[in-house]
Order: C-alpha cells, then structure tokens, then sequence
C-alpha cells in the first residue's frame, strides 16, 4: 500500500489536489482510501456527490458511548464514496472549543485498533493535513506511521513557503519512522508566473527537495469547487488542471525513497534572511 500525505498551508488548494489525485488513482483501478485531516472537514466532499460526511469525531461521540469499542469495524468508520473510494473525515472540536489535532489522533489510533489498513484492502491511502504541523496532532500520520510519501503543495506566496519550510521540519524529525519527502507541488496563483515559479524553485533548492509539479491556475477549478458534485479530474478531464494532476499522480507513484533526501528546512532567522 502506497500511503500519500499531502500537507499544506488552508486555503492552498490541497484537498482539491488531493481529491483529485484520489480520483486519478480510483479511476485507474485501484482501491483507494481518502482519509480527511482537517477540522473543516470538507475533503471527501467532492467524492461524495457533494455531501458533508458524518465525522470520526461525530462517530465516536455517537458510536462510542453506546456501543462496546472493540464491537466496531472499519464499516463503522468509513463511507464508501463514487469511484470505490472509502472516506473518512477526522473532524474536530467547535471552533475555540479544544484542539483540532486530538481528532486526528484519535482517528488513527481507532484506524491502529480496528485494522483499517490491514494488509491487501486499499492499494493507495491518500491523506489530506492541514499544514499547520506546530500542533503535533497534524503531525499524527508522521509520528503513528501511516505516511509514507510525504507531498507538500505551496505557491508563490510567502506565507505557502513558510508553512512549506515547517512541514519539512516534521518530515526531517520523522525520518526515522520511514517517511520522506516526495517533492513540492506548486499550485500556481498567478497565470504563466516565470519570476513566481524561479521564487519556488529556489525555495526547493534552499531545503534540499525537488518540485513534482506545476499545477496551473484554471477556471475548472472554480466551477468544479462550486459545484461539489465531482472532482475536477472528472468533470473537466481534458482541462490543464486534470492533466497536471494525471501527471503529478503518477510522479508519486513512482518516487522512492532512496532518491528523496532527507530535507534540510532552514530556520527562521534564515527563511527570513532571504535565500
């Protein structure tokens, strides 16, 4: 089983890279699992004809107190999603009540109990984590062992590069658990941006990792979030975007570890030093 993480700053387009990297792989004949790490819950959406699943932290406030733990199975868990894809959303507390990371410990703590990632079920795991990895429950895929190919999705913008610059910090101290960095991917914000995508390109250089893809800006984009009925992959398969991702897809398919450094992020005296 191939376990992707794909790590990025909110609002950077990952969970729709995500959903669409899942898709790719669902369409190709694989068993996917789409597992959402974010509070906001909405990365399977698109999988899903649209809908906002129940969440694990919903679950286990419904399942848990009333049924006995070790009665559960994955089924209890997972949402079967179009294309085969199962989907589970961590979820977490209200806003300003608790900590948004404890819902994906515990979700991959139940995933541990339960055998959700028993051997033969899925032939790709994708997970979506919101990249703000200074609370250790984002970094819980990283530290409990479910990722193994690490993907970090940035643009232009500082702010993408210094969450970037973070997330690479985790992939380093987790190295030991098997885990590596694929490469970035560059959503691009601007269209044709030559001095944005050099801006990345040297940010790539400064931690010791390569860039996966370019992903460019398109309207299909827009349209297929506003919709939320399919991926972009699927509603416009021939536009640029869902031919970047085929591409980006297959890139991580095919990254292995021996050819991906251990990263080398800087600190931020040196992020803002200027590299």
């Amino acid at each position: 089983m191939q376990k992707i993480v794909v790590f990025g700053k909110g609002g950077i387009g990952k969970s729709t890279i995500a959903a669409s990297l899942s898709a790719v792989y669902a369409l190709g004949g694989k068993k996917v699992i789409h597992v959402g790490c974010d509070p906001k819950h909405d990365s399977t959406v698109s999988l899903v004809d649209g809908a906002l699943i129940e969440t694990f932290m919903e679950k286990h406030a419904r399942i848990f107190g009333i049924r006995d733990h070790q009665a559960l199975g994955a089924k209890d868990l997972l949402v079967k999603g179009r294309l085969g894809i199962d989907c589970i959303e961590a979820g977490g507390p209200e806003p300003g009540v608790g900590c948004a990371g404890r819902g994906i410990s515990m979700m991959l703590e139940a995933f541990q109990e339960l055998d959700v990632l028993e051997s033969g079920a899925y032939d790709v795991g994708v997970f979506d984590v919101l990249g703000d990895v200074v609370c250790g429950g984002f970094a819980a895929p990283l530290r409990k062992g479910f990722a193994e190919k690490i993907v970090i999705v940035v643009s232009e913008e500082l702010m993408a590069l210094y969450a970037a610059n973070n997330i690479a910090k985790s992939v380093r101290t987790y190295a030991s658990n098997g885990v590596y960095l694929a490469g970035l991917v560059a959503n691009l914000k601007v269209k044709d941006g030559k001095s944005d995508r050099k801006r990345i390109e040297k940010f790539a250089k400064a931690i010791g990792t390569s860039i996966l893809e370019y992903i460019p800006r398109d309207p299909a984009v827009r349209e297929a979030e506003f919709a939320r009925d399919k991926t972009v992959v699927e509603r416009s398969p021939k536009c640029p975007f869902a031919k970047s991702v085929r591409s980006l897809a297959a890139k991580i398919l095919a990254a292995r570890k021996a050819d991906c450094p251990i990263p080398t992020p800087m600190n931020d005296k040196q992020f803002y030093g200027g590299w």
